[in-house]
């Protein structure tokens, strides 16, 4: 009796163990299909993902345009604490008269590729841009 490897086929041949070439390929192609597929819809996620950071930064900074108009009785005389947000994907600025205030968050670094959400402003009247309403900006 034969080794079950070893096994002739009806011709008399041994049985061949392995992959060819072609059925190789045919996997490389599928892989490569679904790298194609894959890799620009995570590149998507972790730009909408990085969004977080500036939303973060723009409620730091009201939060504290609040209390410095709570002590000043005014909003020409606060500042931005730091001027990026904490993870510096965004640059911090604002515009201010005694009774208004803008502050704007513009991407940087990984984050200006962001077309959509480039820059994202929210007031003292807490209007936002891009409007939520038409942008995926901002949550919920």
């Amino acid at each position: 009796m034969l080794h079950p490897v070893r096994q002739l086929q009806k011709t008399g041949k041994p049985f061949q163990s392995g992959f060819s070439l072609i059925e190789l390929m045919v996997v490389v192609a599928i892989i490569g299909i679904l790298a194609g597929i894959a890799y620009p819809q995570y590149g998507s996620f972790v730009q909408k993902s990085r969004r977080a950071d500036g939303h973060l930064a723009l409620m730091q900074e009201i939060q504290s345009l609040e209390r410095c108009k709570s002590t000043s009785y005014s909003y020409a005389n606060c500042t931005v604490s730091l001027g990026h947000s904490p993870e510096n994907y965004y640059l911090i600025s604002l515009e201010s008269t005694s009774s208004t205030f803008t502050v704007t968050a513009t991407g940087q670094n990984r984050q200006l590729d962001d077309t959509e959400c480039k820059v994202m402003s929210i007031s003292n009247l807490g209007v936002r841009t891009p409007d939520p309403d038409t942008s995926t900006c901002w949550p919920g």
